[in-house]
């Protein structure tokens, strides 16, 4: 179980007196953790996740993440359905959507979604950022890990107590422990190596509201990375308790596919959805750029293009299927046939 605790001078994990000369500052701790994620421009990781809550029904998903810079994208199966969503896809300030799951009129489909980047249509979706997995203490399961430095304090603006440090020794490894409040009188906890303080073995956080006591934590599991010595996580053990009582926890073991390595060139576009296929269609909610003014649009598997609604009509309407339409051009085919007939007996009295 994690405790935030108030700074001590011995650790409660074993004694550990360390002299107070040698112990670090805890801004530069935050700083060498935050340049080391801050390294990391771009990546690919594959992840799976398992989420309980009081039910104690699981909750299971893999994911697929990619992230360029300000580019990301996330594809998420969960129960048999895919749905990608991804921003600064196809172009800047666009978000973009699309879903495996049917549509509930017959036969429909759903469509590939182009939306701007500052409106939130889809306010369920969203792509956790990578660079900062391990450093909050909250599984992926949530938008937050969108704003990471503003929300939880890895600014010096943002604290209402110093960074106060200490020593603690966790799974037989030595670490520092920072403690500091943050407005809203939310403390939280960062627990680093000593040995090498941008790895983050644990993160806690503690609050009360509505007469109830939070506590949320994560323990880290980590690797280093050849590719500049980056201290990444390979696992992340989630639990919450509630005036100390387990009410979630959550597993997530991550692979990493791939990081600060070149992207396959489609990764952010919609060619890059391998369960996106022509004929998709698609609904073009930007305020600019509309490949054409006017007309319904889909994916034709290279680009967005107008409907043929002579071939969208041919293919889709059961009005006109190859057996419809055989029996439409049997029965113009008997028609002139007696056309022909009456033509023949009129004019040529043959009978």
């Amino acid at each position: 179980m994690c405790f935030v605790l108030v700074p001590l001078v011995v650790s409660v994990y074993g004694a550990s007196f360390v002299d107070a000369e040698t112990i670090p500052n805890g801004l530069d701790i935050f700083a060498n953790v935050v340049r080391s994620r801050q390294s990391i421009q771009k990546g690919h990781l594959t992840l799976s996740t398992v989420y309980k809550d009081t039910t104690g029904v699981p909750v299971k998903k893999k994911w697929g993440i990619w992230f360029d810079g300000a580019k990301m994208r996330s594809d998420v199966e969960h129960k048999g359905i895919t749905e990608t969503f991804c921003l600064n896809c196809y172009s800047k300030r666009t978000r973009l959507y699309y879903t495996t799951q049917p549509v509930l009129e017959q036969d429909g489909k759903m469509a590939l979604t182009f939306f701007d980047g500052d409106s939130k249509p889809f306010p369920n979706h969203y792509i956790p950022d990578p660079r900062w997995f391990g450093c909050l203490s909250l599984p992926i399961e949530t938008s937050q890990y969108q704003f990471p430095l503003e929300m939880y304090g890895l600014k010096p603006e943002k604290y209402t107590t110093f960074p106060k440090v200490v020593p603690e020794r966790i799974a037989e490894m030595e670490c520092w422990r920072i403690d500091y409040k943050i407005p809203g009188d939310i403390s939280f906890s960062l627990w680093v190596a000593q040995a090498v303080t941008s790895r983050v073995v644990r993160v806690a956080s503690d609050f009360d509201a509505e007469g109830t006591h939070f506590i949320d934590c994560i323990d880290v599991e980590t690797e280093m990375r050849k590719d500049g010595n980056i201290w990444f996580p390979t696992a992340l053990h989630y639990r919450r308790t509630e005036n100390d009582i387990m009410t979630c926890n959550a597993e997530t073991t991550i692979k990493i596919v791939s990081l600060n390595e070149p992207l396959p060139a489609d990764t952010f576009s919609p060619k890059g959805i391998s369960f996106l296929k022509p004929g998709a269609p698609v609904a073009w909610h930007l305020d600019r750029d509309r490949p054409f003014p006017e007309g319904e649009l889909e994916w034709d598997g290279e680009q967005v293009v107008l409907v043929d609604e002579f071939g969208k009509m041919m293919r889709e309407s059961s009005h006109f299927s190859p057996f419809r339409i055989f029996c439409i051009l049997l029965g113009l085919a008997l028609i002139c046939i007696g056309i022909g007939m009456k033509l023949r007996t009129k004019y040529f009295g043959v009978k």
